[in-house]
């Protein structure tokens, strides 16, 4: 059977069989490379099926280069812990390994479930008409508080009834599905896909413009909701292993996995847009009902209320001492930390600590052009093997 596999593959030649020696420890390992060939080739296939993330430092883009720094490490189960899009955690999925997903943002992890499940919730053409059938209320939250900051007033009005007509499907699984399209096409109709400023003046003003989709950003919400539900009906696969969600402090998940996944919140002098800022508003449209008592009233852009555990991660002065407990937590684990050159604590500060508390330490470089970052930044990623 194992034959007729690599047969089948369109990278296998007849005369593949014909050359191998007649060695028989050879002949296994021409096999094998066969073998992971073939299934290097479905997973790299995989990722390109994965949905665009319109995250600011998604690892979309570096999966590739991940799945090749990872793939001949020895491993079944996965913490992700720091989750957020999902893209690792659908890389694991796609080499069949059993994930746990966490991440303390509730649009994360709503989102997460979504993109993990294995199964579509609901049929497209009954999706498709919910959407169709969202109608925009007259002064209700959206609208009141937020007019002329990110959409505009119509925009708001459509903005009230969806979220209250989403929130009134029982089916959770369905209901996810539809804020995940939402918080999609939210980001889509926004200039940098980000709610940090107050800048709906660029959608909406007549000028020449050297960025941006003014097209996306004009098409309407349920446009965009539709086409975001096709893109996650044809990811939907069952990978056969077990899958788990969480929303808690990293710090305190405390189950021993083969390896841990690490993506924190990268801390570098002069940047104040945390994560929280830059996607507030989709972490208002989950918690709809008490969003008017979330809200920073002295921010121009009402800023949803970060929690003590966000901004411990936020703190420049003890996130050294809180990311180095993290890893030495795990050091029985295989640890994998993702990060970049211009950050605190740096590279070799970083490489020293896995030194010291790892067997076997490899650190791999990844040179990448951010298109809000004023200059070029070097992705790094370092294992640390028990």
């Amino acid at each position: 059977m194992k034959i007729n596999l690599l047969e089948n593959t369109s990278e296998v030649k007849d005369n593949v069989f014909y050359s191998i020696s007649n060695n028989l420890d050879q002949q296994i390992k021409s096999v094998n490379n066969l073998k992971d060939n073939y299934k290097d080739k479905n997973i790299y296939q995989k990722i390109k099926t994965f949905p665009k993330t319109r995250y600011y430092g998604s690892k979309k883009r570096l999966l590739p280069w991940i799945y090749d720094n990872l793939k001949d490490l020895e491993f079944n189960t996965v913490l992700d812990g720091f989750g957020g899009t999902s893209s690792v955690s659908l890389l694991f999925k796609a080499m069949e390994k059993d994930i746990t997903y966490n991440d303390i943002f509730k649009w994360n992890t709503i989102s997460a479930k979504v993109l993990l499940d294995n199964k579509f919730p609901t049929k497209v053409i009954k999706a498709e008409e919910f959407i169709d059938s969202i109608e925009p209320l007259e002064n209700n939250f959206i609208y009141n508080n937020y007019k002329n900051v990110f959409y505009t007033d119509d925009e708001n009005k459509w903005l009230d009834g969806a979220i209250i007509k989403i929130n009134s499907v029982k089916n959770q699984k369905v209901k996810r599905l539809y804020l995940y399209c939402l918080f999609q096409a939210c980001l889509m109709k926004r200039p940098f896909n980000l709610f940090h400023r107050a800048n709906l003046n660029l959608r909406i003003n007549n000028v020449e413009r050297q960025f941006g989709n003014l097209t996306t950003w004009n098409t309407s919400f349920p446009k965009l909701m539709k086409s975001i539900l096709i893109d996650v009906h044809s990811l939907m696969w069952d990978n056969g292993k077990n899958i788990k969600v969480l929303s808690n402090n990293v710090q305190n998940i405390n189950k021993k996995f083969d390896l841990v996944y690490l993506d924190p919140p990268y801390v570098a002098d002069g940047n104040n847009d945390n994560y929280l800022k830059r996607y507030h508003f989709l972490e208002g449209l989950c918690n709809y009902e008490k969003w008017e008592d979330k809200i920073n009233e002295k921010t121009k852009i009402k800023v949803y209320e970060s929690t003590d555990e966000i901004r411990k991660w936020e703190d420049k002065k003890n996130f050294k001492k809180r990311l180095f407990n993290l890893i030495k937590k795990h050091k029985d684990s295989i640890v994998v930390l993702s990060y970049m050159t211009n950050a605190i604590p740096s590279i070799t500060e970083i490489s020293k600590f896995f030194e010291e508390h790892f067997s076997q330490v490899t650190v791999s470089t990844y040179n990448l052009n951010h298109a809000l970052a004023k200059t070029k930044r070097t992705e790094v990623l370092i294992i640390g093997e028990p």
